[in-house]
């Protein structure tokens, strides 16, 4: 590890208090070996001068370093945080980026683990959602009913496969709005659907005939909200009850 903030300010006021010692020091020794009063003053006078210049400079960058270390420090850790409060889990800390303090490295070791476990978390979260749509899916696909799964504009989110068989023209790629159907037992089925849509309303137990095939579907349907209360979409149960043309 590199040395930290913290052990460099420590060496840095080390120095400073070297200088200042040594200056004593030659003081001492210019004041021993000093053979006459103008020598003298004109020696202690010269060593004053040079470590106070060289004091004056020493203290103006350390007044400067130890200060820009630190933003340097808090503005890489100040990035990873915001780029992770951003949603963005997917992020390779190299610690020794991080390693100026050993405080900051605790906590980007901290954030290094916290990551991981909230990518443990999407992963156990991702796969039950996984499994329970599967479930639902599986569940409505069994229903002898149709179901029909739309958004509020009218795209069609999901349809089991009776609803496929029965109407072919109608999957997950297809905005009901944009149907053109040439038959019109179809269009006033699909016509009671986005009417309910349009307006938010829930449907219940609406008979479509069939007049050319005497069949029928009733249609029960509600209306999905958000929590604000709006309208985001809608479940539809079509029961077709069919029968043969008489002739």
């Amino acid at each position: 590890m590199k040395r930290s903030i913290k052990s460099k300010y420590h060496v840095m006021i080390a120095v400073l208090f070297g200088l200042i010692i040594m200056q004593t020091a030659i003081l001492l020794l210019a004041v021993s070996r000093a053979k006459s009063l103008y020598s003298l003053a004109t020696d202690i006078h010269s060593i004053v001068i040079v470590f106070v210049f060289l004091i004056f400079v020493y203290i103006v960058i350390l007044y400067n370093y130890i200060p820009y270390k630190l933003r340097r420090a808090m503005k890489e850790l100040g990035t990873l945080v915001d780029s992770i409060s951003s949603g963005n889990y997917q992020i390779d800390i190299d610690s020794s980026t991080y390693d100026q303090d050993q405080d900051f490295q605790d906590l980007v070791f901290a954030l290094d683990k916290m990551l991981g476990i909230i990518m443990r978390f999407d992963q156990a979260k991702g796969d039950k959602i996984f499994e329970h749509h599967q479930r639902l899916q599986l569940l409505i696909n069994l229903l002898p009913q149709s179901i029909l799964i739309t958004g509020a504009n009218g795209d069609v989110v999901y349809c089991n496969e009776n609803l496929r068989k029965r109407l072919p023209m109608i999957s997950e790629m297809v905005n009901l709005n944009e149907l053109i159907l040439k038959d019109d037992y179809h269009a006033r089925m699909i016509a009671v659907i986005l009417d309910a849509l349009r307006y938010g309303n829930n449907i219940y137990d609406v008979l479509v005939e069939d007049l050319i095939y005497l069949g029928k579907v009733r249609i029960n349907g509600s209306i999905v909200r958000n929590r604000k209360g709006i309208s985001t979409g809608a479940v539809y149960v079509l029961d077709f009850m069919d029968n043969e043309k008489q002739d």
